[in-house]
């Protein structure tokens, strides 16, 4: 209680500074002086006036050019997305198209194109018939992807 009684006291003696006046006057170098004490008989009083609020069509309009930024932000994050998987794929199919043209190459070199089968001791050897139409199933990959 003592304690309350004190808080309203002390606020109430420096009240008065919370709400003292300002004063502008010239000194006598000619410069503009402002202070809470005039320091000479021709101080005129400053009138304060309250910060300026801001009005409801400026708030919102800030409100609105926030959610356009927002809105842009996220289509060009979906956009950075999209490029990401779009390189991702193109890299894919280059990859594949390389392990293809290697691999046909190698079919190209090779004397004989055989299968594995369940028995390893007996794969399975591709006529000649087969092997081109091996070969053909390739270069149509090839042709049509890369």
């Amino acid at each position: 209680m003592f304690k309350h009684i004190l808080f309203v006291t002390f606020f109430l003696l420096h009240m008065n500074t919370a709400y003292c006046e300002v004063y502008k006057w010239t000194d006598e170098n000619g410069k503009t002086v402002y202070g809470d004490k005039p320091a000479s008989d021709n101080a005129d009083i400053v009138d304060i006036k309250k910060k300026p609020t801001q009005d409801k069509h400026y708030r919102d309009r800030v409100k609105k050019q926030k959610k356009l930024l927002g809105v842009m932000q996220e289509e060009r994050e979906q956009l950075i997305t999209k490029q990401k998987e779009e390189r991702e794929k193109e890299e894919k199919r280059e990859k594949e198209c390389s392990d293809m043209k290697q691999k046909l190459q190698k079919m190209k070199r090779s004397t004989h194109l055989y299968e594995e089968t369940d028995d390893p001791f007996n794969p399975k050897v591709y006529s000649n018939e087969e092997r081109k139409a091996e070969e053909g199933k390739y270069e149509n990959y090839i042709k049509e992807n890369c």
